[in-house]
């Protein structure tokens, strides 16, 4: 048995509130074939719960497409019924709709999650950023295809890494719960929560490395394949209108410097404040945990309980997390901006 845990939101509190296909009108919300671009959702918060399934097929690490009957539910958590094969069958890519109508903040992707090979039996989703209560959604684009990588929400910082706190640089590995840490936009702020995963370093698990000045780092930086670097460059501003980004340290490996490093064993940890922070690894600007509903979904069991303890609205749905601490950039931007930063830095 391969247990894999994810958090789920049930699928009424994603209503069709508009859309060009008129039957799906009042309907939860569908796959992705189903519902045309420019349908428009309203988002009820509540509804979500951690739930469990056991992955006997293809890749372990991966939550796929059209492999039902080899992610059998374990514990369904009242979402979905025990022993119902699920598969993560499609993503849609919203936006939210400001009072005019228009759409406004950060792209969103919502995973849609189907059950018994059936890929209009839609029992719930998960969403990339939290969702606000009560606000419309309106549908950008989509993919038929929705397989994720279960460590794909989760961030972290590798071995060794020094933080800067309110006592000088401290090694990650030292960091406690309280600790007063450094943040480009909040000052010093307490640490709330810290988390530490060990796996084995090959494939998705596989660390990035930042040799020392890749970017800003003074020594080597070892991160997640989704952690966050925070990047404020020229490039920035011309290509974005943006101060800082933050871009997916997987997305930088064509920078000199960046690579893959795999073999062995790694241990990545994770710390929260009670928002998103920047704050500086190796010297480097660089993400905080970003708390939403698919990055608790990769953490064990032991973590979730834990978090859901600091964070009891977690479990109600009416959590607010708050949003990113700085512009996102997906994979293409990512691309565009390390090809227009190495000329700069060059």
């Amino acid at each position: 048995m391969v247990a894999r845990s994810i958090f789920a939101i049930d699928s009424d509190n994603m209503v069709v509130q508009s859309s060009s296909n008129a039957a799906i009108v009042g309907d939860p919300i569908r796959n992705n074939s189903d519902t045309p671009n420019g349908t428009v959702f309203v988002y009820t918060s509540g509804g979500g719960a951690t739930i469990t399934l056991d992955d006997t097929g293809g890749d372990p690490d991966t939550f796929e497409d059209d492999q039902s009957g080899s992610h059998v539910i374990t514990d369904g958590a009242g979402l979905v019924n025990n022993g119902n094969g699920v598969e993560s069958e499609s993503i849609m890519v919203v936006q939210a709709l400001d009072g005019d109508g228009n759409p406004t903040g950060p792209l969103i992707t919502i995973t849609v999650f189907s059950q018994n090979g059936t890929f209009s039996d839609v029992w719930g989703f998960g969403p990339s950023q939290p969702l606000e209560d009560g606000v419309s959604y309106q549908k950008i684009s989509g993919s038929n295809t929705g397989s994720f990588d279960y460590i794909d929400f989760i961030t972290c910082f590798g071995p060794g890494t020094t933080i800067l706190a309110a006592k000088g640089k401290q090694s990650i590995d030292d960091l406690k719960v309280g600790d007063m840490i450094w943040t480009q936009h909040h000052q010093m702020q307490p640490i709330r929560w810290i988390g530490r995963t060990t796996v084995e370093a090959k494939g998705a698990f596989a660390p990035i490395v930042f040799a020392p000045g890749a970017l800003e780092n003074t020594t080597e930086l070892v991160v997640s394949p989704q952690h966050r670097m925070c990047i404020r460059a020229p490039a920035t501003e011309l290509l974005f209108a943006a101060e800082e980004v933050l871009v997916a340290a997987k997305h930088l490996t064509d920078l000199p410097g960046v690579s893959v490093r795999e073999g062995g064993m790694i241990t990545y940890t994770h710390f929260m404040f009670d928002q998103h922070e920047v704050v500086y690894a190796n010297d480097q600007l660089t993400e905080s945990f970003f708390l939403s509903d698919l990055s608790i979904s990769a953490l064990s069991k032991d973590q979730c309980r834990e978090m859901l303890a600091l964070f009891p609205s977690l479990e109600t749905g009416t959590a607010s997390f708050g949003g990113a601490a700085a512009m996102i950039l997906k994979a293409k931007e990512a691309r565009v901006l390390a090809h227009t930063y190495a000329k700069f830095a060059a």
